[in-house]
């Protein structure tokens, strides 16, 4: 899939699910538990163990299933270069890097990269990545932080990165996100603890559940023409 494509299918699904473990097996369960309940893209993010098997093993697993393999946490071209031959096609970073954004878009893999300030976000966008993940978002300001920056800077993409409660995906949307990391609202540390994997799925449908709710809102209402 082309950067192009990337981007429009990371803006017409509104989530990626994270996966942070620190098992493999747990991290495998947690793939399976997104890709089964409508989690369409996926970010394994590297601190997890095994994390470039996990990619590779979930993208031909998931190769027909329309679902997108993203790396996260990605702190170098190694990184990245990893993450690539094992099949994924997003690279997410939690800061700026100008060699790995780069690297992303010489192979034509659609960049994420991790800012906070203002003065960070515009230097990530011209740097050359395709969405800038403000990160955390949560600790910034929340969605009041992204409706305020997004006054003078409305034309980059933004993504709310993590922790970001299920309750506030619609606020963050409405603030101007193209999409939001979701990783512990969706894999909830307990719920990982005790195995409980269909309870993950059950929020990861309630999750896409919103996302489904805001298309139907935005499609029933009536275009407007400004000449």
């Amino acid at each position: 899939m082309s950067r192009r494509s990337l981007l429009e299918k990371v803006c017409s699904e509104q989530i990626i699910g994270v996966v942070r473990e620190d098992s493999t097996d747990v991290a495998a369960h947690v793939i399976d538990a997104y890709a089964r309940n409508g989690i369409r893209v996926i970010e394994v993010t590297m601190t997890t163990p095994d994390a470039v098997e996990l990619m590779s093993i979930a993208a031909k697993k998931y190769a027909d299933s329309d679902i997108i393999i993203a790396a996260g946490t990605v702190r170098s071209t190694n990184d990245a270069a990893l993450a690539r031959r094992a099949g994924a096609q997003v690279i997410v970073s939690p800061h700026t890097d100008l060699r790995v954004i780069e690297y992303a878009n010489e192979n034509d893999l659609l960049s994420i990269a991790g800012a906070a300030t203002p003065t960070e976000i515009i230097r990530a966008w011209e740097g050359g990545t395709d969405i800038v993940k403000v990160y955390p978002a949560a600790h910034l300001g929340g969605p009041d932080y992204i409706r305020v920056i997004r006054g003078p800077i409305r034309d980059i993409p933004m993504l709310a990165g993590g922790p970001v409660p299920l309750d506030t995906i619609d606020s963050y949307l409405d603030a101007g996100c193209v999409a939001v990391n979701l990783g512990p609202s969706l894999a909830v540390p307990d719920l990982v603890r005790g195995g409980q994997w269909d309870e993950i799925g059950r929020r990861c449908v309630l999750a896409a559940s919103i996302i489904q709710s805001r298309r139907q809102v935005s499609s029933n209402e009536p275009s407007t023409y400004v000449h």
